[in-house]
């Protein structure tokens, strides 16, 4: 049990370093970003670390690593996750933190995720 909640806080560690390059970049995550860090994250809340590690070494893959094929599919998808809904996330992985008031999503935001979802 504590080699798995070592593993988390590792992986939650490197999720916040790729937010905080981000943040020094002045920018949100590009499409291929978002998508990376939003199944890390999903599979960290599920207890799949390998998958999480695997998603978080994808975010870390220049553009020129990227494959036209996987960026043509990710531009037909509408972004959905901002770097502030991503630590919401990541804070709830962590403390499983239900009190703590989800970050406001724009009327279009959430019409485009359930347009995306249907």
């Amino acid at each position: 049990m504590q080699r798995s909640i070592e593993h988390l806080y590792r992986l939650a560690r490197t999720f916040s370093a790729a937010l905080d390059l981000l943040d020094k970049q002045h920018r949100e995550p590009d499409r291929w970003e978002e998508e990376c860090l939003s199944y890390a994250l999903g599979a960290m809340a599920c207890g799949l670390y390998p998958a999480a590690e695997v998603e978080l070494e994808a975010f870390a893959r220049a553009p020129s690593e990227r494959t036209p094929d996987e960026l043509a599919q990710l531009e037909n998808k509408p972004r959905r996750f901002t770097k502030t809904m991503l630590r919401h996330g990541l804070a709830h992985v962590l403390n499983g933190d239900d009190d703590s008031r989800a970050p406001a999503a724009s009327h279009l935001a959430v019409r485009t995720f359930l347009g995306a979802s249907l």
